[in-house]
């Protein structure tokens, strides 16, 4: 979607596109198109370019020498007029964006929204086993109030965690009392990528059963147990599809936001609990869901910047950090947890992709746009000398960043094997 970005853009204002790759290194397929680009598959499938026709070097900059050479030819990308190389170079990141702005809204529009009348929608089974809750269960009172809304069920409830609460429910035709745990028991309900829970082959709708022999009551017991271990191999038990499981995990140190929007490093084991059910859902209109998969989009923008304002104040670990072989294992992670996970990473990681695309580095298109606002304002164009030491830095700069990243990836894997 990237480089779709730039060339759809390059086309709308005319500028010739010679390249476009899907990949990187020696071509596999290509061909080319009526109005001259040639469309290549490359051997490493890791993103791609776009190449236009008079783009001679890395910055996609004409500089102050080449400017005296020969005539211009508004169809080359150096000889466009500024306006037209800005929107191009900016449509990539853009195009990014919209792209996660649409899968975002998908995933609501598969999904549905909530709908608040105090009926049970979707129920952990094991709840469902042991409690006998089910499903389309209409919630009367709790604890002998009357309950209107589904939100005011969990404004009733027992708030003591150790506790049953008693519910009246309304189940066809007829009406009976029946008595539910508290009801945010330590139930998984999304699994980090490449977390200790991941690694530790935990899957979404697993319930905590005990760890280290001792019994759950609540979610918060389990967040306790895994903050106190301090990173020593726990043995768990949780209950999956009827079974009883025996696992081991080992909870890893990671950065996790706090109210004041800085980040703390605690004991984690990447896994996101939930109540014993949720309300019926009901498809949403195609606005609402765009209001959502923009916000959303907005939201992992905004964690961004806290993520490197984060790494520049020390307050979260570089060695955090992934890269190619990181992104595949976490994409290999959310196949197993489902559609709406991988979708989700989809969206978030084209997000990412423009996101860092736009950071003013030379060779992204950040840098790109840094030269052609210099151009704007000093109305003429880089010299050779800023152009070549913009590019070296740029590049050791990014080539570095893969390095470090790659290693962290390598080193999870080590561990990953190890376990």
């Amino acid at each position: 979607m990237h480089e779709f970005g730039h060339f759809i853009t390059a086309r709308l204002n005319k500028i010739d596109v010679s390249v476009f790759s899907i990949g990187f290194g020696p071509r596999i397929l290509s061909f080319r198109d009526k109005k001259g680009t040639e469309w290549q598959f490359a051997i490493i499938p890791l993103g791609g370019f776009v190449k236009f026709s008079g783009d001679d070097n890395l910055a996609s900059v004409r500089t102050q020498v080449n400017d005296n050479l020969g005539s211009s030819n508004p169809a080359q990308f150096n000889d466009a007029s500024l306006l037209s190389r800005f929107l191009t170079v900016l449509a990539g990141p853009l195009a990014n964006f919209i792209f996660s702005v649409l899968i975002f809204s998908l995933i609501l529009l598969l999904q549905g929204v909530s709908v608040n009348d105090p009926v049970i929608g979707k129920i952990n089974k094991f709840y469902e086993v042991n409690y006998g809750i089910k499903e389309n269960d209409k919630i009367l009172e709790v604890e002998g109030k009357k309950v209107n809304s589904f939100s005011e069920i969990f404004t009733h409830i027992n708030k003591n965690e150790g506790e049953t609460s008693k519910l009246t429910i309304k189940r066809g035709n007829s009406v009976r009392e029946i008595e539910i745990p508290y009801l945010l028991q330590p139930i998984v309900e999304a699994i980090e990528p490449l977390s200790a829970a991941s690694l530790a082959g935990l899957q979404i709708g697993d319930v905590f059963l005990t760890v280290e022999g001792k019994k759950l009551n609540n979610f918060n017991d389990l967040k306790e147990k895994i903050v106190q271990s301090k990173g020593s191999l726990l043995k768990i038990t949780v209950f999956r599809d009827g079974l009883i499981l025996q696992k081991a995990i080992k909870p890893i140190l990671s950065p996790i936001e706090n109210q004041k929007g800085n980040y703390d490093s605690i004991y984690r084991i990447g896994v996101a609990g939930g109540p014993i059910f949720y309300p019926p859902r009901e498809t949403p209109n195609v606005w609402n869901a765009l209001i959502f998969g923009t916000e959303a989009t907005a939201g992992v923008i905004v964690a961004s910047f806290k993520g490197i304002k984060g790494i520049i104040r020390g307050q979260v670990d570089p060695k955090h950090l992934s890269g190619p072989i990181g992104i595949a294992h976490a994409v290999s992670d959310s196949i197993n947890s489902g559609i709406f996970a991988l979708l989700s990473l989809v969206a978030i990681i084209s997000t990412g992709i423009g996101f860092v695309n736009l950071l003013p580095i030379p060779i992204l298109d950040g840098g790109h746009l840094l030269m052609m606002t210099y151009e704007y304002f000093s109305r003429k164009k880089p010299s050779e000398g800023v152009l070549r030491f913009s590019m070296i830095f740029g590049l050791v700069l990014l080539l570095s960043l893969l390095m470090f990243t790659t290693f962290n990836d390598i080193s999870r894997l080590v561990m990953f094997f190890n376990f």
